[in-house]
C-alpha cells in the first residue's frame, strides 16, 4: 500500500497578553485558504486595510465571529501565566512542535519589538522538530494575509472570556505549552 499523502495545513498566529500569554494558532487545509481569505476579505468596511477584532463594534464582533465559527478552520490555544520572552519561546515552539507533521505554512503576526526573537525562535523550533524541509514560516504584517484576522479574533474572544468565549470554543482546543 502506498504512503498515505501527508495532510498540508497553514497555521496563522496571534497573542494576547491581557492576563499572561495567550497565543491563537488557526490552522486551515491548504486547499481551503483561497476561499477563507476571500471570505474575510468579503468583511472588511470600506476604507479597511485589515480587521483587528478590539477595534470593532460589538455587533460587528459578533458577524466576524460567526463568520470565522462557518470557516473550515480549527484553533489551538497555548497559555503561560505571564507574557515574558521565556514564556514567547515556549508558545512558539509548542506551535512548532504541534504543525511539525502536517503543516506546509506557518504565518505568525509581525510584532516589531520580538521580531529578531520570533526569528530565532522559530530558526530553532523547526530544526528541533525536525521539518525544515516541510514547514515554511513567515512574520507578517496583519494586513498581508486576511487569515491573520482569525487569531486576532478567536485569541481576543477567548481572552474576554463570557459569551465570546462561548462563540469559539467549539473551534478551540487548549494544547501543553
Amino acid at each position: 500500500m502506498p504512503p498515505r499523502p501527508r495532510a498540508r495545513i497553514h497555521t496563522f498566529v496571534d497573542e494576547n497578553k491581557t492576563r499572561g500569554l495567550l497565543m491563537a494558532a488557526a490552522s486551515c487545509p491548504a486547499s481551503a485558504v483561497s476561499t477563507n481569505r476571500r471570505t474575510l476579505a468579503g468583511l472588511l468596511m470600506p476604507g479597511q486595510r485589515r480587521i483587528h477584532f478590539q477595534k470593532e463594534s460589538p455587533a460587528r464582533q459578533r458577524k466576524i465571529l460567526a463568520a470565522i465559527t462557518e470557516l473550515d478552520t480549527a484553533t489551538n490555544l497555548y497559555a503561560t501565566p505571564r507574557a515574558d520572552v521565556e514564556s514567547r519561546r515556549r508558545c512558539l515552539t509548542a506551535i512548532v512542535r504541534d504543525a511539525a507533521r502536517t503543516g506546509e505554512r506557518l504565518v505568525v503576526e509581525r510584532d516589531e519589538s520580538t521580531l529578531d526573537f520570533d526569528r530565532q525562535t522559530l530558526y530553532r523550533a523547526v530544526r528541533i522538530y525536525d521539518c525544515v524541509e516541510t514547514l515554511q514560516y513567515a512574520l507578517l504584517a496583519p494586513h498581508l494575509d486576511p487569515l491573520l484576522w482569525i487569531p486576532d479574533a478567536v485569541v481576543w474572544a477567548w481572552a474576554k472570556g463570557g459569551e465570546w468565549r462561548e462563540q469559539v470554543r467549539e473551534s478551540c482546543t487548549t494544547r501543553p505549552v
